[in-house]
Formats: structure tokens, sequence, C-alpha cells
């Protein structure tokens, strides 16, 4: 069972991202070593500082981090990966999987040929929980899983991103290319952990009518309409939200009151 914690402890990131600076990489690169990226590394540590609970054997799977309060599964890109792992580790494990999300991104270039490092500049865009729900769909077959555990992080961070030489086509002018290859993680800045319906309900905005389109939800929550619209697929999938009729030719959706404990 899933133990209560601070997961917006930022002293306990900070501390998080010391200790992933100071691991060292073995030259016989350990599992999980030689590649693994810094997000993903900082993350294992703020959730189990003791390195010798990462990268556990569970039945025929390594799986991120195994303590006392179950197996947690970190994944800073595609959840597709997961719909093959998940259903053989939540037949007998209480699975967390954690994801963090960039709230507040400064993007720094490198050139990879002089290997020059621009400046920091900061990104427009500022992340939200909803950012999730395009992965979070990829799941919708076990997404209800009694076993499964979501916690989202929303944290600052570095993007490197390695500008490429220039590559000319026909007809076109001359045009360099960026790829991302690195994001470091600087601060946490919030978290939710979803273990049930009236977790995924806290998603919606406080301030959303009783009955609301995906257009509503996506103006009062500042997200795009097509994220409005997946997160509505997801929140339907377990309950949180469900269809009440149509306003013209858009769905209406209607959230279940939630019971709050005493």
């Amino acid at each position: 069972m899933l133990q209560k914690r601070n997961w917006n402890d930022e002293a306990g990131f900070f501390r998080a991202c010391i200790a992933a600076d100071a691991e060292t990489v073995h030259a016989s690169g350990g599992i999980g070593t030689l590649s693994e990226k810094k997000m993903h590394s900082v993350i294992k540590y703020f959730i189990e500082p003791d390195a010798s609970k990462h990268e556990s054997r569970v039945g025929n799977s390594i799986v991120d981090v195994k303590n006392e309060s179950g197996v947690f599964e970190v994944q800073t890109a595609s959840f597709n990966v997961l719909r093959k792992k998940l259903p053989s580790l939540l037949i007998s494990n209480c699975v967390t999987v954690v994801h963090p999300i960039p709230f507040e991104k400064h993007i720094v270039k490198l050139n990879a040929v002089t290997g020059e490092i621009g400046k920091r500049r900061k990104s427009p865009k500022r992340g939200s929980f909803f950012d999730a729900f395009f992965e979070l769909y990829k799941l919708a077959e076990i997404i209800e899983h009694n076993n499964l555990n979501i916690l989202l992080l929303l944290v600052d961070t570095d993007e490197y991103r390695l500008e490429n030489a220039p590559v000319k086509k026909r007809g076109r002018r001359r045009r360099s290319t960026t790829e991302r290859f690195e994001r470091i993680p600087i601060a946490l800045r919030g978290s939710i952990l979803i273990c049930g319906q009236q977790d995924w309900q806290m998603l919606l905005p406080t301030n959303l009518q009783t009955e609301f389109t995906s257009a509503e939800l996506a103006a009062e929550a500042q997200i795009p309409r097509k994220t409005a619209q997946t997160a509505l697929r997801v929140l339907s999938r377990v309950g949180a939200v469900h269809l009440t009729g149509k306003r013209g030719r858009m769905n209406l959706y209607g959230s279940k009151p939630v019971q709050m404990s005493e």
C-alpha cells in the first residue's frame, strides 16, 4: 500500500538533485546508468533516497524503485512502453507511475560544431497537470486498476537543445535544426497523487459550472481545447465526469460531487 508522504517536499527534491549530481556512472554500465537522463535520476532519488532500492527486479521486470510503498515507474516521455510492462506488475504490486511535467522552462542551445553555449531563454509556455493526459490516455485499458496510482510532478526545468549545422534544401535557405538532448530539473513546484476517483476530480477547475463543455473546461483551465477533450476522455473512463446531455452540437459533462472526509 502506498504510504502517506508529502510529495510537495521542495527541500527533499533539492536533496534529490544533489544526490543525482553526485551519482557515479560505473564503467561496468549497470542497469539504467549509462543512458539514464538527469530528470529520470533526480525523480528516482526524490522517491527513494536509498539507491540500493533503485533498478530492482520484480518478477521478470526491472523497475525504477521498489520499496515498502510498492513499485515506482518513472516515465519522463511516452507511456507506450508501460502498456506492456504494467499489466503483469499490477497483478500483485501497488504500482505508482511518476510523470514529471515541465512547469517553468528555460531553453539553452548548444552548438553541435563549436560546443558554444547560447543564452538561457525563458519559454513563454507554462506546464500544467493537464499536459499529462495525452500520455495517460495511452493507459486507458488499465487506468482504473485498483493497484495503479499516478503521481504528477510540476518541475521547473532547464532544457538543453543541440543546435545542428544548417542544412541547405533545394530552393530554400539554410536553416539550423535543434534537438532536445537533456532536461535538468531545477525545482519542484507542485504535485498531485491520484489514487482514486476523488483525486481525479481535484484536477478540475473549482469554478467550473455544474455542467460544462470541453470548450468551457479549456477556457477555465487555460489549456488548448484538444487537451481538454483528451482529458475528458480519461476522466470519463475513471468515472470522475460523465455525459449529461448536449448543448447544441457539443457534449455536456458533469462531475460527481466529491465526498470530503471529516
